[in-house]
């Protein structure tokens, strides 16, 4: 961890009585960042988790008629349903906008066996916002989140798996739901405040219980190795050491260059702040859309 100052947050949690930090959702941190992190699928209580988001949250948000693509979708067994189907045209301030939910439509394909997502809920909810910041901050590490409610016997959560999948914390918030995890088919019996830890590049898949499921996954992407090793060589060509060797280099042997490069580009990368290059790759993550 990074010893991120965090009571702010818990200020946050103890006024909404919402998760608003990683220990919320995992409890004692020194198991879960020893032992468990990045290496098993493990499951977690967190109590405060459903008053997060309710069904009737999500629906009182389509009545009012906020909703626009791509900030959410009608998916049937992960596939998505054309948006002309569940969207209309407004006039806003004389300007012709496309895409907006038409609630009627949704609820009638949720009935007929549909999953509602909403995608980054965290941009116009506060305490799911507090959250993810906390996480993103804790983490050092993007984070996203996206909702999804199923009706009963309906595939959920998308399956992960691919190698730049990042790590997923799925918070149960209503209903039960199966979560099967990697290749080797753990299963998981998720109800309401359970919290279930993926780690990064292994599948999973959930399936809605009798009643039906609300479900927010989190997931955090840190920095790999290869954006770190990026950054790090931008930074170094664009440095005084490239600049000074760059009207010399012409007269040195091939020999010479390898040793000029392993003895600066080694001075370089010693010389960086780590928690600064993370920060930076972090942020970099976020601008070009990789996380």
């Amino acid at each position: 961890m990074t010893g991120v100052d965090i009571s702010g947050d818990q200020d946050r949690a103890g006024r909404t009585g919402t998760p608003a930090r990683l220990a919320d959702l995992v409890g004692d941190l020194e198991p879960f960042t020893a032992g468990v992190r990045g290496r098993l699928a493990r499951s977690y209580r967190c109590e405060a988790a459903p008053r997060l988001l309710t069904p009737a949250d999500i629906w009182t948000r389509f009545d009012c008629g906020l909703l626009v693509a791509p900030y959410f979708g009608v998916l049937l067994n992960g596939v998505a349903v054309p948006l002309a189907d569940v969207t209309v045209t407004r006039v806003v301030l004389k300007r012709r906008m496309a895409a907006y939910a038409r609630a009627a439509a949704v609820r009638e394909r949720f009935d007929t066996g549909h999953t509602v997502r909403l995608a980054r809920p965290d941009h116009w909810h506060p305490g799911i916002k507090d959250l993810v910041a906390a996480l993103r901050d804790e983490l050092r590490a993007e984070a996203g989140c996206e909702a999804l409610l199923s009706p009963p016997g309906a595939a959920g959560a998308r399956a992960g798996g691919g190698a730049g999948e990042g790590e997923t914390f799925l918070l149960q918030l209503d209903g039960r739901a199966t979560a099967v995890v990697g290749a080797a088919g753990e299963s998981f019996t998720l109800r309401p405040g359970d919290v279930l830890y993926v780690p990064g590049g292994r599948p999973y898949t959930t399936t809605a219980g009798d009643g039906g499921c609300l479900h927010l996954a989190v997931t955090v992407q840190q920095p790999t190795p290869r954006d770190l090793a990026e950054l790090a060589l931008a930074r170094f060509l664009q440095g005084p050491r490239a600049e000074e060797v760059a009207g010399t280099h012409h007269f040195m042997t091939i020999d010479e260059k390898v040793g000029w490069l392993r003895t600066e580009l080694a001075a370089h990368l010693a010389a960086q702040d780590d928690a600064e290059l993370v920060a930076e790759a972090v942020k970099i993550r976020r601008r070009t859309g990789q996380a």
